[in-house]
């Protein structure tokens, strides 16, 4: 008869949601000591699970990272303007519904090699999106450029919507504004008013 597993994939699961939680609030430098008493374990377990601590912040990087694209991907649609649109509000939504993973994809980190390609993957839906919409002559620019402007204005809006600096109630028609004057930005002269706010 074997030997149980002492760390098996459920602890490892519970680890990676306090991490999470602890590197949103703390940065990268969180203490382990907390981490593994929060989930009723002990440092070796960190260890056994993920090789480092390195690989720690890896894995809590790459996870946020994946469900990020994921919640954009839930967004595509055959219209490029609907598509874009669609991906900020997927964004909004998920940063909303997962907020300390938010913090984790776009806050401060001890960068490795696996976390900026995590990172560098995070915007890739937007960038597709984008692209599609310029080579059909919707939007003008440089596309990535193009890309960053608006991620940077749908970030800026949910980084402070999350520290609750918009009331709730008038949350969606400022969204809805914002969009409306990101688009304005980059569209066409035929394609101006397709995003109203």
């Amino acid at each position: 008869m074997g030997r149980p597993r002492l760390h098996d994939e459920h602890l490892q699961q519970r680890l990676l949601e306090a991490a999470t939680d602890l590197m949103a609030v703390e940065g990268p430098d969180f203490s382990l000591r907390p981490l593994v008493a929060s989930v009723g374990t002990s440092t070796s377990a960190v260890y056994s699970l993920f090789g480092s601590r390195g690989e720690l912040l890896e894995a809590i990087t790459v996870r946020a990272a994946s469900s990020f694209v994921a919640a954009q991907r839930t967004a595509h649609s055959d219209d490029p303007v609907q598509h874009i649109v669609g991906i900020a509000h997927a964004i909004r939504q998920w940063a909303t519904e997962n907020a300390a993973m938010f913090q984790v994809v776009f806050g401060r980190t001890n960068d490795s090699p696996a976390i900026a390609e995590a990172r560098e993957r995070a915007t890739e839906p937007l960038l597709e999106a984008v692209t599609a919409a310029t080579e059909q002559g919707i939007l003008h620019g440089d596309v990535e450029t193009t890309a960053r402007t608006i991620f940077a204005g749908v970030h800026g809006f949910i980084a402070l919507e999350i520290l609750g600096h918009y009331p709730a109630a008038q949350a969606d028609a400022l969204f809805a504004a914002l969009l409306a004057a990101i688009w304005r930005s980059w569209a066409t002269p035929e394609h101006l008013g397709a995003v109203a706010a």
